[in-house]
């Protein structure tokens, strides 16, 4: 939660969080609507994508993670299900609950999903 707080809402290409609250058996999380699903639906529909759709796409994953990284936030699982898009069609990291915040120390935990993990980690 504190992560979202940092990163919240100064990125246009990052889910805003907007509340939280518990009931007696679940914790919820209140975002804004990304009506557009996620990228690997959006993936799945098209069976592959165009380098003129792709390219802006992976532009703003960039920037996003660029501005995470300025904030000291690493994602850790970063994968086109953790993507939304909204109904214009622009990307929105959501998922952040492996991020860490990290100063000068270097992570040591392998967390994330084996399958979209740099090789070198393996």
């Amino acid at each position: 939660m504190q992560i979202l707080q940092i990163l919240n809402p100064q990125h246009k290409n990052i889910v805003q969080f907007f509340d939280s609250y518990e009931t007696p058996s679940h914790m919820c999380f209140v975002f804004e609507m990304c009506a557009g699903g996620d990228l690997l639906s959006y993936i799945r529909r098209r069976k592959r994508l165009t380098e003129e759709v792709a390219s802006p796409l992976f532009r703003q994953i960039c920037e996003a993670i660029k501005f995470c990284h300025s904030k000291q936030i690493v994602h850790r699982d970063i994968k086109p299900d953790n993507m939304l898009l909204d109904d214009e069609g622009v990307i929105k990291i959501c998922d952040f609950g492996i991020s860490k915040r990290v100063g000068r120390e270097y992570l040591t935990d392998f967390v994330g999903t084996p399958a979209f993990m740099a090789p070198e980690i393996h």
